[in-house]
């Protein structure tokens, strides 16, 4: 996933295709299978391309590494949270295992777009629409399927037993009721996609284009789908939070002067990841300050 993340990264800012082989740089020599191994082939080859010798870029192992770590966490902190028994094959454990592995997947995916977009805007300030708005449209298929699955589910249960079936239509509103309460992770998406990207899209009318960007809008609606209510909140409240603690620190050394724009795309990647990982923690931590 490292690979892949920083080529997309690199083909997207240089305007290149996503399609075909991996190739040097430098001297253009499309790279065997046996050069492409993550890590590993940069350690033995000393960070140096095989055929020209030039230095290929510590960039390239840091992001391996990075990614490596981020979905490695991912798999380790699902797995953890996930009760699974060979003894229980149930059709309810089964769709639970569904469920897991879909949700798994979308994680992975969520993760790797957030760190390309993390890519192009520190290196070149831009979030790429070749990245984003297909990003957004996998987003909402995703969560729309998901929650089609679901209600189907939730339908099929209830037919299997005879009280389910007192529950179904036209003999009770259950099934409606509970249906609505299947499809909030979506309506919570959707709503927060629209809030944060129309917040943004306010705060670039307010100051102008001087304090947000048009791709930090479609970042935010991205988030808004992937974390749903409230953790997309939190991801950019802390995301604000992070960015203003780097440019106090950046004015301190001088580095940056008050009123120069910074990439907050990356503090918006950060925001998410922290909340995609400990938001619940982080939210039941701050409810309990309150009582």
């Amino acid at each position: 996933m490292g690979s892949f993340t920083k080529a997309l990264a690199d083909r997207s800012l240089s305007n290149r295709t996503f399609w075909g082989r991996s190739y040097c740089p430098h001297c253009k020599k499309v790279l065997r299978w046996y050069d492409l191994f993550p890590i590993l082939s940069f350690l033995f080859l000393r960070g140096k391309c095989r055929y020209c010798h030039k230095a290929i870029g510590i960039e390239y192992l840091m992001v391996e590494v990075a990614m490596g770590l981020l979905i490695a966490f991912l798999f380790y902190q699902s797995f953890a949270n996930f009760q699974f028994s060979i003894f229980n094959l149930n059709s309810n454990f089964k769709f639970q295992i569904l469920n897991f592995l879909l949700e798994l997947i979308f994680k992975i995916f969520f993760v790797s777009t957030l760190s390309v977009l993390f890519l192009t805007d520190l290196k070149k300030m831009l979030i790429p629409d070749r990245i984003i708005w297909p990003a957004i449209k996998i987003s909402i298929v995703f969560l729309i399927s998901i929650t089609i699955i679901k209600v189907i589910f939730l339908y099929y249960t209830l037919s299997q037993t005879r009280l389910g079936q007192l529950l179904l239509p036209p003999h009770s509103d259950y099934f409606q009721r509970h249906a609505l309460i299947t499809a909030e992770p979506f309506l919570g998406g959707i709503a927060m996609a629209l809030a944060i990207g129309g917040f943004f899209m306010a705060l670039i009318m307010i100051t102008k284009g001087k304090g947000m960007g048009g791709g930090d809008v479609k970042l935010g609606a991205f988030m808004g789908l992937g974390l749903g209510f409230p953790a997309s909140l939190l991801a950019v409240i802390l995301a604000f939070l992070i960015g203003a603690i780097y440019s106090i620190i950046l004015i301190l050394l001088g580095k940056k002067h008050f009123g120069q724009n910074i990439a907050f795309g990356p503090f918006l990647v950060i925001g998410s990841l922290i909340v995609l990982f400990w938001g619940s923690k982080i939210l039941d931590w701050y409810l309990r300050l309150g009582t």
